[in-house]
């Protein structure tokens, strides 16, 4: 458990640094963004994946990849009002970050199994 949670904070750290180009900081920022997608993909996601299935069933599965982006936009929101900081991040830089979080995340996991 505890392993994984690294490893999302790695992913996190590498999309803040490489992606976003944020330095400083950024290891609080991390762990507190992996605890509040934790809490967002625990609680929420579940939720918009039902409502949002029979758009998702049109779209042959790829609106999941919007609404994953979208929520970890949300922890990004969410991330910036509890540190009460301001990020200059656009909504495309938010979903390469998701889609590079996603891949760093996945090797990772298959590399400490």
């Amino acid at each position: 458990m505890l392993t994984r949670f690294l490893i999302h904070v790695v992913a996190l750290l590498f999309v803040f640094a490489f992606i976003w180009h944020i330095h400083g900081g950024i290891l609080w920022a991390a762990v507190v963004m992996a605890l509040v997608l934790a809490l967002i993909n625990t609680i929420i996601r579940p939720v918009v994946l039902i409502l949002a299935l029979p758009v998702t069933i049109l779209t042959l599965g790829l609106f999941v990849l919007v609404l994953n982006a979208l929520l970890f936009a949300l922890s990004f929101a969410v991330l910036q009002g509890l540190l009460s900081v301001h990020f200059d991040v656009g909504f495309w830089q938010i979903v390469i970050g998701y889609l590079v979080y996603v891949v760093i995340s996945t090797v990772l996991t298959h590399l400490f199994r």
